[in-house]
């Protein structure tokens, strides 16, 4: 009896508050709105980042007694068994993952997202990639904000149309934050989920994107990467164009494979056959390349730092320095396969990540293949960091995104034109060949 009354009394109160709040004017009531969703994304990208810092934490506990290689093949599986058994039991009903379900949402559901995604994602991802997984966090932090923006806009009456743009405040949102990137998380909710939008969705957009960056900024220190570069060289444009086709074509290659792993594993129906199948192919291949453990951000930073030769060291394919090429791209073809599986097998990640670690892994063999010839000397940071912009501009078709987001996450604004010429160019081949991101492929999937 008491707590029924609680409970109504907390619902009048609820309702009361709402009433107060709708009537103030709409420009200030949609103002207030887009900030609240960007403190709201802002604190969850904060408990991702801790919740995945914990678990990293526990393994190098184990980890500092010896145990490496064993865990390598152990913990990606317990990652994925984990996930699977926390939406089974927290989440009955089922927890829809990736990009393709927000833009399912937009779509056909009014721009209606479930609750539980609010903090379901943060949840079984932290699981899957801090265990090892071979996936990115962009897409749980993706769907967390856009579940944000999607339930405030609810709660506040929010007309449908508008609800779509505050839903991609909060996706905009989660992207500025976990990146520290607030100009890239407005191109990605423009360029991704807000296609044909108008000019006014520019300001929910911007105002609920700083906010979360100004919560990073607070919550977070320091960028993402940290790039010691130099200006860019007219003579190395040429093999900027290279790398701007290969990347395109590089791209498609991911967007098919990744597909298809998704259609194989879709055929096995008892999840818990998933995570097993999945842990059988994803464990050996961390073994072998300890790189694809995680997100793979750390080895991004060792390429940026020149220390890659400690990368090569921990794979049982090392070989002579000036073989390096050989594991490098037994590596970048390996990577499509240990992310599609962690993904597919029941895993909570995205591609966002991967499409960066792929891109620079084919920048610096590039460049540090043409230095070896003797024939030019090109800066491998530089190439390195375009080779992120340009995959990830041809697998998920967000060219300007690609852009800022290296531009902002790098600080390497001084070389702006190498990413705007190797987006470019990676975009146009990857559309000729697949004119559908792989986040429309996916939805037509599950369609």
């Amino acid at each position: 009896m008491n707590k029924n009354l609680t409970k109504r009394r907390f619902r009048q109160i609820e309702i009361a508050i709402r009433k107060l709040i709708l009537k103030l004017p709409e420009r200030t009531l949609l103002v207030l709105i887009c900030i609240l969703i960007g403190v709201v994304a802002g604190i969850s990208a904060f408990l991702l980042k801790s919740l995945l810092q914990y678990v990293h934490n526990f393994i190098g506990f184990f980890n500092n007694r010896g145990l490496s290689n064993i865990l390598l093949v152990t913990f990606p599986a317990l990652g994925l068994f984990l996930c699977v058994l926390y939406i089974k039991v927290v989440h009955p009903k089922g927890l829809k993952k990736g990009i393709s379900q927000i833009l399912d949402s937009i779509r056909n559901k009014s721009s209606i997202i479930e609750p539980n995604q609010t903090y379901g994602h943060i949840i079984s991802s932290s699981f899957t990639i801090g265990f090892g997984g071979s996936a990115g966090f962009e897409a749980p932090i993706v769907a967390t904000g856009s579940a944000i923006g999607s339930n405030i806009a609810r709660f506040f009456k929010i007309p449908e149309n508008d609800r779509a743009v505050l839903l991609a405040s909060g996706a905009a949102a989660g992207i500025s934050a976990i990146y520290n990137a607030p100009i890239a998380g407005v191109l990605f909710a423009i360029e991704v989920l807000l296609v044909n939008m108008s000019v006014t969705a520019f300001i929910p957009l911007l105002l609920s994107s700083a906010t979360a960056a100004i919560i990073s900024r607070i919550l977070f220190h320091g960028q993402l990467f940290v790039l010691i570069t130099k200006q860019w060289t007219l003579n190395a444009l040429p093999i900027y164009v290279l790398l701007g086709v290969l990347a395109g074509f590089y791209s498609v290659l991911i967007i098919r494979q990744s597909i298809k792993i998704s259609k194989a594993f879709n055929k096995i129906d008892n999840i818990w056959i998933r995570v097993i199948i999945g842990s059988i192919v994803l464990s050996p291949l961390i073994f072998v390349f300890p790189s694809l453990f995680g997100e793979g951000y750390f080895s991004v930073q060792s390429i940026l730092n020149r220390q890659e030769i400690s990368i090569l060291n921990t794979s049982i394919l090392h070989l002579d320095s000036n073989l390096f090429f050989i594991p490098i791209v037994a590596l970048l073809f390996v990577k499509i396969y240990a992310t599609g599986v962690t993904i597919s097998a029941g895993g909570n990640g995205g591609i966002f990540a991967p499409s960066l670690f792929m891109g620079a892994f084919l920048g610096y063999l590039i460049s540090r293949t043409l230095n070896l010839t003797g024939l030019t000397e090109l800066n491998v940071v530089n190439f390195t960091v375009a080779g992120m912009a340009g995959v990830l501009s041809g697998v998920i078709k967000i060219p300007l995104t690609a852009i800022f987001l290296i531009a902002e996450i790098t600080g390497g604004y001084v070389l702006l034109v190498p990413l705007m010429i190797v987006s470019a160019l990676s975009y146009f081949i990857s559309y000729y060949f697949e004119s559908k991101s792989i986040y429309t492929k996916e939805l037509e999937l599950k369609a």
